[in-house]
């Protein structure tokens, strides 16, 4: 009767086992933060904040200046409060900050007219960056570079 209990925890022991190993074998990250950035409703750039990419860089002209730069930032699963999409000059100075009232249900998309980040050029060069920042981040996060460019051929997101 010893021999059966021990053959019956070392069976429950390996399948315990094989459990946590399949659980922990998947190679999505729990738990870790994720963004999302689109021109108009196309994704340009998705990037999980856990995996230390580089930053991508959004290159916008006139050919695109009736679009929407959206954003789309997740801490671990929810959305956060007191949100804000800046855009920073090359100086590292804000030039732009759009406030976004806290997401109700499905409707968490922070958006800015491309048109409003092309007119920052006129007094503050072509390069930005484009940062998120909420009560959860204060400090912000950067999401991608922003060149504005005079080549029409050339609006899309560089990832290089």
């Amino acid at each position: 009767m010893l021999q059966i209990n021990s053959k019956s925890i070392a069976i429950k022991t390996a399948l315990l086992f094989v459990f946590w190993a399949a659980l922990f074998s998947f190679t999505g990250k729990f738990g870790g933060d994720v963004f999302e950035i689109y021109l108009n409703n196309k994704l340009i750039s998705q990037q999980f904040v856990t995996r230390h990419e580089a930053v991508k860089t959004l290159q916008l002209d006139q050919s695109v200046s009736d679009a929407k730069v959206i954003v789309n930032y997740s801490h671990c699963g929810q959305t956060g409060k007191d949100r804000y999409i800046i855009i920073k000059d090359a100086q590292n100075r804000i030039v732009k900050k759009w406030h976004f009232a806290d997401a109700v249900g499905d409707k968490k998309d922070m958006s800015c007219k491309v048109k409003e980040i092309l007119e920052l050029q006129k007094s503050n060069g072509n390069q930005f960056a484009l940062y998120y920042a909420s009560k959860e981040l204060p400090g912000g996060r950067l999401l991608a570079s922003i060149i504005l460019t005079t080549d029409t051929k050339r609006s899309s997101l560089n990832l290089t």
